[in-house]
């Protein structure tokens, strides 16, 4: 008998304590074996700029949902399973979390499907794609090109602290000018009544 039909025995005897309640310990031991594939996973995502440790226990607490629903009745690997459960929950955490200006999520779709297109293409026309043929790879509109590119930038922030090249931070910069509107506001407030 190989080691991989081992484990699947292994696997459905342990989910078979668990839905008969027989043996209270079988969910942990199941997480506990499935934790390499959660481990796996996270570092799949962990070029995405999100710490490592975060995205380890988004997989892990996805990895203990897809145990706790998982049905081997239904003739699928609890791997396949909890493949696609823990990557959904990952990207969702990329979608939900990641993001520092909350853009639609149809947008953050279509900006992560633009940019995949964009590098794909740029490698392939040695040059930057125009928008016409980025639409046209991700079979969208120009416009819908457009507004996900817009959405991108709202991907991460910058504080107005960071220095920005040769110039002081932005924070030293804003207000030093005397705006002649702002006195002229309040001489109307006063004289209104």
């Amino acid at each position: 008998m190989t080691k991989d039909l081992q484990r699947r025995l292994q696997s459905r005897e342990e989910f078979a304590a668990l839905a008969t309640g027989a043996d209270p310990d079988a969910r942990n031991r199941l997480v506990e074996s499935h934790m390499g594939l959660a481990w796996h996973l996270a570092r799949r995502f962990a070029s995405g700029g999100e710490p490592l440790d975060d995205l380890v226990q988004v997989a892990s607490l996805a990895l203990v949902n897809a145990v706790d629903r998982f049905d081997p009745e239904r003739g699928v690997q609890f791997s396949t399973f909890a493949t696609k459960t823990i990557i959904g929950e990952l990207k969702r955490y990329f979608r939900d979390k990641g993001w520092s200006v909350r853009a639609p999520r149809r947008l953050q779709e279509l900006y992560l499907e633009v940019r995949d297109a964009e590098a794909d293409l740029s490698q392939r026309l040695g040059r930057s794609p125009m928008v016409d043929e980025l639409a046209g790879a991700c079979g969208c509109r120009p416009t819908d090109v457009l507004e996900a590119l817009e959405a991108g930038k709202a991907y991460r922030s910058i504080s107005i602290d960071a220095p920005s090249g040769d110039e002081d931070p932005l924070a030293d910069r804003l207000g030093f000018d005397v705006d002649d509107q702002l006195l002229r506001a309040e001489f109307r407030s006063d004289l209104s009544p």
